[in-house]
């Protein structure tokens, strides 16, 4: 029976072995998948700003961009969302935020083409949502008298020691990058258009959990993201109130089964945020924001759970603010 027992304990763990390795396995397939797909469409990002705002009669507003990766794009699921808070607090969500709008553009193909209010299902579905809605539900509260406008252009599975490589970085400038700094453009056109008063205030950037597969990518990514906020902030100097952007980070959660190298990727975005005043990180593990509970029977262990989703945006707000 000893030997039964030992045997069988064996078999547990090369059983719960092969089940981490095949998640593994099965995020970087993702990931290459999402790579290739938009390397090999990368001329194919057509931005449509429909007309959806009234005349803004010179009318002053905050614009806060939203960029990253699936975290910031929005996989957490809005059922859950629904189950966890109350019926008010849910009903708050999903009429959205009269002094919060938001456009939005993600690689899940659920776009909005012009701004509609910040709430639930505008993430990379539907059924999903992002941080902006906690953004939303955050600067509502603080600023109930006040307008903000969130640009929002996020890409699951994406990196940046490609991707969303900025031009003062080494190697071929990334779509991404190209796309985004075109993205948020034509929207503070459009809104320029519409007579609003806006320059945008801060950006928040959700990212680094693609760069944390390789050693590689993730030691270059302290360098990576210096240059990437750099080339932010001068390709959109002239929407800027002071001559530069605040720029609030996040750690991608600590998981090395997931995210191999997350550590480094963290340390990096630590230093990047210790060099200037103009830089903040937030410690979402820390904070215990957790991966680990949504969907029930099987958790989704690369994206936030709803409540942390939300948790992520409030910080984000509270962070932003700052520089306001």
């Amino acid at each position: 029976m000893l030997k039964i027992g030992v045997v069988m304990k064996k078999k547990k763990k090369i059983i719960i072995l092969i089940s981490l390795i095949c998640a593994v396995i099965l995020t970087v397939g993702i990931c290459v998948g999402l790579y290739i797909y938009v390397n090999e469409n990368k001329d194919s990002i057509n931005f449509k700003i429909e007309d959806t705002l009234s005349n803004g009669n010179g009318q002053s507003a905050k614009v806060i961009i939203l960029a990253g990766q699936s975290n910031a794009s929005g996989c957490s699921i809005d059922e859950y969302l629904e189950k966890n808070v109350s019926a008010d607090k849910y009903s708050e969500y999903s009429n959205g935020y009269d002094n919060v709008y938001i456009n939005y553009y993600s690689s899940g193909n659920n776009l909005s083409n012009g701004f509609v209010k910040a709430s639930t299902g505008q993430g990379e579905t539907q059924a999903h949502f992002g941080p902006e809605l906690g953004i939303a539900e955050k600067l509502h509260e603080m600023y109930p008298d006040e307008m903000f406008f969130i640009i929002k252009f996020a890409w699951g599975g994406t990196n940046l020691f490609s991707q969303w490589l900025s031009p003062s970085s080494k190697g071929e400038t990334g779509n991404l990058y190209s796309n985004f700094v075109r993205y948020v453009r034509q929207n503070m056109e459009y809104l320029l258009s519409k007579d609003y008063d806006v320059k945008i205030e801060g950006m928040c950037w959700m990212q680094g959990e693609s760069d944390s597969f390789f050693v590689e990518t993730a030691t270059n990514y302290e360098s990576n993201l210096n240059n990437f906020i750099t080339d932010m902030r001068k390709d959109l100097i002239k929407y800027s109130p002071n001559d530069t952007i605040g720029f609030v980070d996040a750690f991608i959660a600590a998981n090395p089964v997931y995210w191999v190298y997350c550590d480094l990727v963290n340390q990096s975005k630590q230093a990047v945020a210790d060099s200037s005043e103009q830089n903040v990180v937030i410690d979402t593990n820390a904070y215990g924001l957790h991966c680990d509970q949504e969907p029930e029977a099987s958790p989704d262990k690369a994206h936030y759970d709803s409540l942390s989703q939300i948790k992520l945006g409030n910080l984000f707000a509270e962070q932003v603010a700052q520089f306001f």
